[in-house]
């Protein structure tokens, strides 16, 4: 009995680690399979949403009126003029543009192609979705829909994975101040030129931004700065017109964020005004999970000021086992001063679209129920009736519901 029961329990690790491995291969190259298939779909609709722009700035709206004038003979000829006006190309004035029609090729919905940006540096040729939430940043990187589009003034942010879903900022940290890549949207091509961390985040560029940050001691030659994931400010105004992108830090972590400013080099293009109705909220999902006492805390209401402090502090959760991360963040290893989350708008969140779905635990676990039902279901059926012909029925629907319940436990996980 005893060498029945240490059998048993033999399999079953090695089941385990099977089934962890296959995962861990679902994550890092399934992931991608489904992150290529969005792209290549993603590419398509961008391509001709470009080709629609083009068509219209091309083509010229001609007018024909008819007015008399008097000929030789004293009789009243038409006289026919023909007038033509052509769409003007992107980078005029820089005011807000009221134009419905460029409106609804820029503000499109979550998940949407609304840029294609290029970084040879890295090997990142990717189409931007819009929104950052889980969902968005599995087709590619998200761009933060509270923040302006790529191109034009200010600090347009866009988030991305580096280890699943095709990785787009795998290698973002190999970024080097002075390195050059463009943004392609309706607007136009836009370029940029990294930032180096001591340009892009010095003290008087910041204001009053992020002020407990520490800039890292080669802050001159790196074109990335380590924060937690509450330093929302990284996405507010600097007084320049910059892309902020964003990522999880360090790989296979969600535990700190990893940030690239990139200075706009080319003339900027105006803003357009948003189509009536347009949220630009990012962080709603996040809103909706929170408890009504979690949302008092958050407000501050009901604490003592001791207490109201000490929840302000945001928690740099996991980087007290990376001491580099740490300094890169400017944070010592024996003591770790507040970094105040000073968000520019209540709508942003560093988090989204990385912290993973709470509600993916529950399907998550049934559909993994469910495999191991037809697993052990299909063995009954083949020590009763062939073996083989019973496991080329059953493979499908184990692995069909095993792929089921891996895809909702990387909802659940944070993302990396």
């Amino acid at each position: 009995m005893v060498a029945k029961f240490f059998g048993s329990l033999g399999r079953f690790f090695i089941a385990s680690g099977v089934v962890i491995l296959l995962f861990v291969g679902y994550q890092l190259w399934g992931t991608g399979i489904q992150e290529a298939s969005a792209q290549n779909n993603l590419g398509s609709d961008f391509d001709a949403l470009l080709e629609s722009v083009e068509a219209e700035r091309a083509v010229a709206t001609t007018s024909t009126t008819t007015t008399a004038a008097p000929t030789t003979t004293g009789v009243l000829d038409p006289v026919v003029t023909t007038s033509t006006t052509t769409i003007p190309e992107a980078g005029g004035a820089l005011e807000v543009v009221n134009d419905p029609e460029l409106a609804d090729k820029l503000f499109r919905e979550g998940g949407e192609a609304v840029a294609q940006i290029q970084i040879p540096q890295i090997d990142v040729d990717k189409y931007v979705v819009a929104g950052v939430q889980v969902e968005d940043l599995r087709n590619g990187p998200g761009h933060y829909r509270a923040t302006v589009f790529p191109g034009q003034e200010g600090n347009s942010g866009i988030a991305g994975h580096r280890t699943t879903y095709g990785a787009p900022f795998n290698r973002i940290d190999e970024l080097l101040p002075g390195d050059e890549f463009e943004v392609v949207t309706v607007q136009g091509v836009h370029t940029y030129r990294v930032m180096s961390a001591a340009e892009a985040y010095s003290p008087e560029r910041r204001g009053g931004l992020g002020p407990d940050f520490v800039l890292p001691e080669n802050a001159d030659q790196v074109g990335h700065i380590i924060v937690p994931p509450q330093a929302t400010w990284v996405l507010g105004e600097f007084g320049d017109n910059r892309i902020t992108l964003t990522a999880c830090h360090p790989k296979f972590s969600a535990a700190l964020r990893i940030i690239v400013a990139a200075e706009l080099v080319s003339a900027p293009v105006g803003t357009v005004e948003a189509p009536a109705g347009f949220q630009a909220t990012d962080a709603e999902l996040v809103s909706e999970q929170l408890s009504a006492e979690e949302l008092a805390l958050e407000a501050g209401e009901g604490l003592t000021e001791e207490e109201a402090t000490a929840t302000n502090q945001p928690e740099v959760t996991g980087a007290g086992d990376d001491l580099e991360d740490l300094e890169a963040a400017g944070l010592g290893a024996d003591e770790q001063p507040p970094f105040q989350a000073q968000p520019f708008l209540d709508e942003v969140s560093l988090d989204e679209g990385l912290n993973g779905e709470k509600d993916a635990l529950q399907p998550a676990i049934l559909f993994g129920l469910i495999a191991v039902a037809f697993f052990f279901g299909f063995k009954e059926l083949a020590r009763r009736w062939k073996p083989w012909p019973s496991l080329i029925l059953g493979i499908a629907p184990v692995l069909f519901f095993m792929a089921l319940s891996f895809e909702k436990i990387d909802r659940y996980l944070p993302a990396g």
